[in-house]
């Protein structure tokens, strides 16, 4: 059981947080702001207006979560454990949106209150709604729930419920270059690739540190309710992860069922599925702030690959990402072969 302490806010007043923060244009998702204590989780500052909402919220020992660090194939983990847990039911997977079936928790605490106002207006066809937190509340039992907080940041009744936890991680480079196209889509982003890049490194982005957060649920991999995979081991092996999944959900899924799950999960497949990839808002979203419409980068899924930072990722950031990580990961009992 993971002991809880008292939550508290510091403000992020260094110069690259500031640059960082300067460089998003306004009227979409904000950059780091805080961190959040005990987890030193960057945050914007709306989480401070859902921090104990989030920290109290009522758990049940059939809810299923699947949590990440950001761009780490979460939505991809998302849709094979709904079909896994809905007897592939892959026609209910289509007529509703992934948001629906599988919302983002905290989604509230990361989105500024005028934009969720202003987003209201769109809750049958978007489903960005203006407090996930409630819509998850009511959702039937059993509950498919995203959320990217580290573990000291989750509702505390986690801890006793033990509801099943699937995490997915990635190696961070890949991660870094995925999450910085997302903030040119969602964040606006117009900064340097520099620039976002030490953002990663010192932790100054949204849900970082990242190491932190893949180690801490690394150590609870032993767990009955936990369950640890990868980006890169399901482009490995889908088959593998797909039966692993489903074991650990205790279901039992016919070869007729992981045959069609996989095809459903291929990458073609998710990237041209309307009930995942949110084509129509992110067409509104380049409109009303004058991006480019043709950026092949600005899109929710994007490429889907292993190891694209060796073709994206200057050698000197490689460089630092390789000592970065080392850095990070010594003094514990893991090597990166152990996450990806």
């Amino acid at each position: 059981m993971v002991k809880m302490k008292p939550i508290e806010f510091t403000p992020m007043t260094d110069d690259l947080s500031e640059e960082l923060r300067v460089s998003c244009k306004p009227g979409l998702m904000p950059m780091a702001a805080i961190t959040v204590s005990p987890s030193g989780c960057a945050m914007p500052e709306e989480y401070e207006l859902y921090a104990e909402r989030l920290h109290n919220f009522e758990v049940y020992e059939d809810d299923v979560w699947v949590i990440s660090y950001p761009k780490c194939g979460t939505t991809w983990t998302q849709e094979m454990v709904w079909l896994i847990g809905n007897n592939c039911d892959f026609d209910a997977a289509s007529d509703k949106l992934l948001l629906q079936r599988f919302p983002f928790l905290e989604a509230v605490s990361i989105i500024p209150q005028p934009q969720m106002d202003e987003r209201a207006q769109f809750l049958d066809e978007h489903v960005l709604f203006a407090d996930t937190i409630d819509f998850v509340e009511e959702q039937p039992s059993p509950r498919f729930i995203k959320s990217h907080l580290p573990v000291a940041l989750l509702p505390k009744q986690i801890w006793t419920k033990k509801p099943k936890i699937i995490y997915v991680t990635r190696n961070p480079m890949d991660a870094a270059i995925s999450y910085y196209h997302h903030h040119r889509l969602w964040n606006g982003y117009v900064g340097s690739y520099e620039t976002f890049m030490e953002g990663f490194l010192q932790d100054k982005l949204v849900y970082s540190p990242f190491w932190e957060h893949v180690l801490e649920y690394k150590n609870m991999e032993n767990q009955e309710h936990v369950l640890i995979t990868s980006f890169e081991e399901m482009k490995a092996d889908l088959k593998g992860v797909i039966l692993r999944t489903a074991d650990f959900m205790g279901k039992k899924l016919s070869d007729e069922q992981v045959e069609e799950l996989m095809f459903h999960l291929s990458f073609a497949n998710m990237k041209n599925n309307p009930a995942i990839n949110g084509e129509d808002f992110i067409k509104e979203v380049k409109e009303k702030h004058d991006m480019p419409e043709d950026d092949p980068e600005l899109t929710f899924i994007r490429k889907g690959q292993v190891g694209g930072w060796k073709k994206e990722m200057p050698h000197h950031f490689v460089e630092k990402f390789k000592l970065w990580t080392k850095e990070k990961l010594r003094g514990s009992t893991y090597t990166e072969d152990d996450f990806y």
